[in-house]
């Protein structure tokens, strides 16, 4: 069972200074699951690589870093916002094999976001490799008062999606229909593989004759690998929808319209670009869960029947919400 540590660090000088003291005030807000660094560590860290930086007074604007970490299933994933006191914000993500390397890539980039002019020591464990600085001037205090919160939102632990396709199903009509889709996601966010991807879809898609239309549920519970901008997810699915077509056999026809369900399986190949542009290539196979006749109504024999199985495939394009 995993339990979250999550903690709030206010970082505030002593009251009886009787003005602001030099250097650059920060203010540090911090939530850590697994095995991480507590936010006093964290804290110390960036003060280390960033000497100038110190803990700001109780309603002085200072700059602001607000910290999560999650360390499971071998691999730690870091994200890191660094808020300026006019309120403009950056956020960076990390990932390493452990919450300590992580911890320490997040606090250099702290450290770089306060002055990026300035020389910060660099990682020993080399997640992040930058050029080594003097040594610290100063020891961050090991006295700040810690405050425990409760866990974030969970919503905040997923990422949303929207796009679209160009798919293709040989299972709906004589020949393969081709059509377009519109599908929304949700991703849950962590350092393992474990990354599930729910979707919800709309497609239409036809041929000279059939029409059809579904809706289609989709589980991918695996990402593989987790850490690279190039992965593959094994997905399956649901349809519900409607199947529409118009036969002609022997000089009559009719249009009919049948309910549609099926089930079936995907490998979807995707890359991510900048972590919100993702570019998708599925392919797999669906089966009929009720398998519709179609006929023209001369009593000649079926036209079609949907077959039990078809091939399908899809290209498509989404963003990413963050």
């Amino acid at each position: 069972m995993l339990v979250a540590s999550v903690v709030c660090v206010v970082l505030a000088w002593s009251p009886s200074a009787l003005a602001a003291p030099p250097g650059q005030p920060f203010r540090l807000e911090y939530w850590a699951e697994g095995h991480c660094p507590d936010a006093i560590e964290f804290a110390r860290q960036i003060q280390t690589r960033a000497p100038r930086l110190r803990p700001a007074e109780a309603d002085e604007p200072a700059l602001g870093f607000y910290a999560e970490l999650v360390e499971r299933g071998g691999a730690a994933t870091g994200r890191l916002t660094a808020r300026t006191p006019d309120g403009r914000e950056v956020a960076r993500e990390v990932r390493g094999p452990t919450c300590d390397d992580v911890v320490t890539a997040l606090a250099l980039i702290a450290a770089l976001a306060a002055d990026p002019s300035q020389a910060v020591a660099a990682p020993a464990t080399g997640v992040v490799r930058v050029q080594p600085a003097a040594p610290a001037r100063h020891r961050v205090r090991d006295d700040l008062p810690v405050e425990e919160l409760e866990p974030p939102d969970p919503a905040l632990r997923w990422t949303f999606g929207v796009g679209g396709g160009l798919s293709f199903d040989s299972s709906i009509a004589p020949s393969p229909g081709y059509g377009l889709g519109v599908e929304f996601d949700a991703e849950g966010k962590g350092g393992s593989a474990l990354r599930p991807l729910f979707g919800l879809s709309a497609i239409r898609a036809g041929d000279a004759s059939f029409t059809w239309l579904a809706f289609r549920g989709t589980v991918c519970p695996l990402r593989l690998p987790e850490a690279t901008p190039l992965f593959i997810r094994p997905c399956l699915f649901l349809d519900a929808g409607v199947l529409q077509g118009n036969v002609s056999l022997a000089g009559t026809s009719r249009d009919e319209s049948k309910s549609w369900f099926a089930a079936g399986g995907f490998v979807r190949v995707e890359a991510l670009a900048d972590e919100v542009l993702s570019f998708q290539l599925d392919g797999g196979v669906t089966a009929a869960l009720k398998r519709d006749t179609f006929d023209a109504g001369s009593g000649d024999g079926n036209a079609f029947r949907v077959p039990p199985s078809g091939i399908l495939g899809r290209i498509g394009l989404s963003y990413r919400f963050q």
